[in-house]
């Protein structure tokens, strides 16, 4: 099954893993380490490549609505914890909607929950894992892991527009030559 094999590649990445008991110990609310860091973990376990192998940071992302704590609060709380090197980038989705046209030219509805800013993403790409306190792990991949595992890139028109389609999937090519790369709809 992908998903046992993902947790596996996870379990054995000591940097993700310490990223997770990071986010624990600083109680960020409903987070996921998600997105790029956890697809390209998957085409570098695929292809024999280190882990990590290109890989430019990890996404972590939460929800809080309250805004009791800033990104950049929970984000120097994690720092302190991990002693790897990847950078660590922190975005409570609850926030997204309000920077992100100025971002991406795209307006976007206000997320209701983390999963809701991960489904934005491309499928290949919204993907997540969290610890559980117990050490239990939850893998979130509502488009399911294929279109990862099979290194398929489709665009996802909710949420960008055709010009940050091409950006974004021609960073992935120059990384990883053998994806497959689906044109704008």
């Amino acid at each position: 099954m992908l998903e046992d094999q993902l947790e596996q590649w996870i379990r054995n990445t000591p940097e993700l893993m310490e990223t997770a008991q990071a986010c624990l110990a600083v109680r960020l609310p409903d987070y996921f380490i998600a997105g790029g860091a956890i697809t390209q973990l998957i085409w570098n376990s695929l292809c024999g490549e280190s882990p990590l192998h290109n890989i430019k940071d990890f996404d972590v992302v939460y929800f809080d609505t309250s805004g009791a704590m800033s990104e950049t609060s929970y984000s120097d709380q994690i720092d302190r914890f991990v002693t790897h090197q990847v950078p660590i980038d922190v975005v409570n989705q609850a926030l997204v909607h309000q920077w992100y046209p100025q971002k991406f030219g795209q307006t976007i509805p206000a997320y209701t929950s983390v999963e809701q800013g991960i489904d934005s993403w491309l499928s290949a790409f919204s993907i997540g894992f969290r610890l559980r306190e117990n050490g239990e792990m939850q893998i979130y991949a509502t488009e399911g892991l294929a279109d990862a595992f099979h290194k398929r890139v489709k665009p996802n028109p909710k949420a960008m527009t055709r010009e940050s389609y091409r950006k974004m999937v021609a960073g992935y090519c120059r990384r990883w030559p053998d994806i497959s790369v689906e044109p704008w709809l």
